[in-house]
């Protein structure tokens, strides 16, 4: 599906049919049909298409000196709901520069992709083609820190929830929310390297205010790079904290069970002490049964004094 929009004379943007100077072109999962059409009416490298399309493509910036392409792959946040928690991970946007046209292409509907589409981020020109690529960029890099917010509130949730009870399900959110965030970490870090050889790049020229406009974005990614390191940090530190929790409740079950294993092994020695046919002191009494149970008694709860002065429960 190709959806094509043009600059309206109040600012904002106008649906058309048609692929003319200046347009942007939001290509999703775009058929045969439609990358002849990309290739042909707007001039895009129907290599930087293929490399649109696959959901696996690393964060990059090249350029086709052929088709006067520039590809702008950039890392974007998404989250998706599995189970009982949120799931978040990053997806490739992909962006074509060409002379005729802005091209985002993707797989599926993006919905920051529709706040461009309905005007409602100020200022968004596709006829200044890398200055509008910016403004993709910018978006995204902002999106990070919104992600990253609600990432934190989930944090804490399940944190309340574990002090309140060790449940497997809570210590597994933790575990995803972290997984999570080292997806983020290591996009956040190839996004700024992308950042950085747009910077450089001869073949996508800057001027004054794009070039500010690109510092803006990078302390954005910067922001939300250290955000994410902080928050990984610590869910890091609260795992390590759970984990000593549950070896020290571990260690207490165990050195009670022990204790009172031992208490209970006194009886046993005692009565089988007493049923061997030997002679033994007050065996032949007929009150020998409650000499035995008052020695047993008397036994154990000399160990469990013990015991409880030495705190083993």
């Amino acid at each position: 599906m190709l959806d094509i929009y043009k600059h309206r004379s109040d600012g904002g943007l106008q649906k058309t049919d048609k692929i003319t100077t200046g347009v942007w072109i939001n290509a999703v999962a775009p058929d045969e049909r439609e990358r002849e059409r990309l290739v042909n009416e707007a001039g895009t490298a129907e290599d930087f298409i293929l490399y649109g399309l696959d959901p696996d493509e690393g964060a990059r910036f090249e350029y086709d000196d052929d088709a006067d392409n520039s590809l702008i792959i950039y890392d974007m946040p998404s989250v998706a709901v599995k189970g009982k928690n949120p799931e978040y991970e990053t997806i490739p946007l992909a962006m074509i520069v060409t002379k005729k046209a802005l091209i985002t292409i993707h797989t599926e509907s993006i919905p920051l992709l529709q706040y461009f589409a309905e005007g409602k981020v100020a200022h968004f020109d596709p006829r200044q083609h890398h200055m509008a690529a910016m403004r993709f960029l910018y978006q995204v890099s902002v999106s990070y820190l919104a992600y990253l917010r609600d990432i934190n509130k989930e944090r804490i949730r399940i944190e309340n929830k574990l002090q309140q009870s060790l449940k497997n399900d809570d210590l597994y959110g933790l575990m995803g929310i972290q997984r999570s965030l080292v997806y983020f970490m290591m996009s956040l870090k190839t996004n700024r390297i992308v950042l950085d050889t747009i910077d450089r790049s001869a073949n996508f020229p800057l001027d004054e205010d794009e070039t500010d406009f690109l510092d803006d974005i990078r302390i954005e990614n910067q922001q939300a790079t250290e955000m994410a390191t902080i928050t990984n940090s610590i869910i890091r530190e609260t795992a390590d904290t759970y984990s000593s929790v549950i070896s020290n409740n571990m260690n207490g079950v165990m050195k009670f069970l022990t204790s009172y294993s031992i208490i209970l092994t006194i009886p046993t020695l005692v009565f089988s002490f007493y049923g061997m046919n030997v002679e033994l002191p007050f065996a032949g009494d007929h009150l020998s049964w409650i000499i035995t149970i008052l020695i047993s008694i008397g036994i154990a709860l000399v160990l469990g004094i013990q015991f409880w002065k030495n705190k083993y429960f």
